[in-house]
């Protein structure tokens, strides 16, 4: 089966195209925060890369979060067109924290702790098993300004050794700097290739929304205060 798939839950926007698990084709933005221009772009560019249309798509991934709200909300729509559009196709989500941690090299660590930059000073992050990439945890907002943090990941369990991925991986590394129990590295950022792997999960298309964990954060005009 030919699969479309899309990556808007952080700042890097990316598609790839795959048949039967084998990437085709995979097209990255070359900088940030170009969901709402380049998405529907890339959809082509990466179809034609990989010599395919969209009818011959059966089956369109999107990564669904944690992540940026308004960018979550770009990927989503434009799934949500292309299923509407073309009836035959399907819609199938992959929890962007399960492609990360699915993403990471097998090593000598007990945990895998993947992480997405939320706000300030703080990072989407989650839990899983060395050897089965199963989650641990749910999906925690880990405030690093917080001193217990790390002991309330696993509830004051023992977290063993821990390879630290994805592009918040920065901040857990200032936040401990001398903690020699975690290791950092690939992937360092979210990528459309990286669903492939994982098993999804396949919502109805009509009333889909991506997992946000956290409200927008809006700013309100001095300027303009009814705004």
């Amino acid at each position: 089966m030919i699969r479309l798939l899309l990556e808007t839950a952080t700042d890097v926007c990316s598609v790839a195209v795959a048949r039967d698990g084998v990437l085709l084709a995979e097209v990255t933005a070359p900088e940030v925060q170009q969901h709402a221009s380049r998405l529907t772009l890339f959809v082509r560019e990466a179809l034609e890369q990989a010599g395919l249309t969209l009818s011959d798509v059966g089956e369109v991934v999107l990564s669904d979060g944690p992540g940026s709200y308004t960018s979550l909300r770009v990927g989503a729509a434009t799934a949500k067109g292309l299923c509407l559009a073309l009836p035959d196709l399907r819609l199938a989500v992959v929890p962007t924290l399960q492609s990360l941690a699915t993403a990471a090299p097998a090593g000598p660590a007990d945990r895998i702790l993947a992480t997405i930059n939320s706000r300030r000073d703080e990072v989407y992050g989650q839990l899983f098993a060395m050897d089965t990439r199963t989650p641990e945890t749910e999906v925690l907002n880990i405030r690093l300004k917080d001193p217990q943090w790390r002991g309330k990941l696993r509830a004051g369990a023992g977290l063993g050794r821990v390879w630290v991925c994805g592009p918040g991986q920065d901040r857990i590394q200032t936040a401990l700097e001398h903690d020699n129990a975690l290791s950092y590295g690939e992937p360092g950022t979210a990528a459309a290739r990286h669903l492939i792997a994982p098993a999804p999960r396949r919502p109805d298309v009509a009333a889909y929304e991506p997992f946000y964990l956290n409200p927008p954060f809006v700013t309100r005009s001095k300027k303009k205060p009814l705004l």
